[in-house]
């Protein structure tokens, strides 16, 4: 026996009921809809076959509602109220109106890059919080591929199959050193004048110590850090109280500084910053006008990664 055919009320019936119900009156709904009366009377008349149901007790001067009428107006009323709030909700967020943006971002990047982007970003969207997830590179990737964050600052994810990776800047290490150490009015130095001195590095648990221990494995008889760090900007303490000197990336310099400088290293590694986000997935308004003031302060750093396109998956 084939099932039954279940009708289901549109929309616009809807919103003409509750008019009706509202005002009482099929003349003053027809005005407020911008509806004929004859049309407005078919859309009750269709409601209620739908229905199956009276919903409108009328006369040739009054309309009035009827028991089941006012039962199913309580309900359908709050239906359209909440429906119309979440259109003008979705119109706001897609005009960045309100809302929020998460971001992620390795640490050494927040004070020195997002913090400016920020400030912009507010002042064209005062409305929008931003979400800043603060992590290290490793996690700020994961944040991301969760969809935890949309968008990040990272220096890892360009062979990761599952985001894509604009470049933005690249980051070149350099030797931090107090101003009144022997190294620190050089114009360059070589890695083996570098471990020549007490240094300190930060440890195998961060990924910028792959790219150190690269450069430092031609070095003969290369003595042991004297101290290491997970971050790269406790390092710059352990500078500052005269401890040694340090290979780290030009992000983790403070700026300005009157007590550290960065000396250039002969022949010296880098990284690349960029902007991740989950491949194929599409990023909010708010994302995107975050991205684009991102972009736009790289290029504004005078040191921008070479442009290029995406990644794509591998075949």
């Amino acid at each position: 026996m084939p099932s039954k055919r279940i009708l289901k009320p549109s929309l616009a019936d809807l919103r003409a009921f509750v008019t009706v119900g509202e005002l009482q009156s099929f003349a003053a709904a027809a005005e407020l809809l911008h509806l004929s009366q004859p049309a407005l009377s078919r859309r009750i008349a269709n409601l209620e076959r739908v229905l199956d149901v009276r919903l409108f007790d009328r006369t040739t001067r009054s309309v009035e509602l009827t028991p089941l009428g006012r039962r199913f107006l309580g309900r359908v009323r709050n239906v359209i109220a909440d429906l119309d709030h979440s259109v003008v909700d979705l119109s706001d967020v897609a005009h960045i109106e309100v809302g929020d943006v998460t971001v992620g971002c390795v640490f050494l990047a927040v004070s020195h890059f997002l913090l400016g982007v920020i400030e912009q970003f507010r002042q064209a969207h005062p409305h929008v919080m931003v979400r800043v997830m603060e992590e290290g590179a490793d996690e700020v990737l994961a944040c991301v591929k969760s969809g935890e964050a949309e968008i990040a600052i990272n220096y890892v994810g360009m062979q990761d199959p599952e985001v894509e990776f604009t470049p933005m800047l690249k980051d070149r290490f350099v030797l931090a050193c107090r101003v009144d150490h022997p190294l620190a009015k050089r114009r360059s130095v070589r890695w083996d004048e570098v471990v020549k001195h007490p240094y300190g590095l930060v440890s195998h648990a961060s990924r910028n110590r792959v790219l150190i221990d690269q450069a430092l494995a031609d070095v003969v008889d290369l003595p042991r850090p004297v101290c290491e760090f997970r971050h790269a900007s406790t390092l710059i303490g352990f500078v500052d109280q005269g401890l040694g000197v340090a290979v780290v990336p030009q992000l983790a310099l403070p700026r300005p500084s009157d007590s550290i400088v960065g000396v250039p290293i002969e022949a010296a590694v880098h990284r690349t910053i960029g902007v991740i986000r989950r491949r194929g997935r599409s990023l909010s308004p708010a994302a995107e006008a975050f991205e684009r003031l991102l972009m736009a302060a790289s290029r504004a750093t005078g040191n921008p990664a070479r442009p290029r396109a995406k990644r794509t998956a591998p075949r």
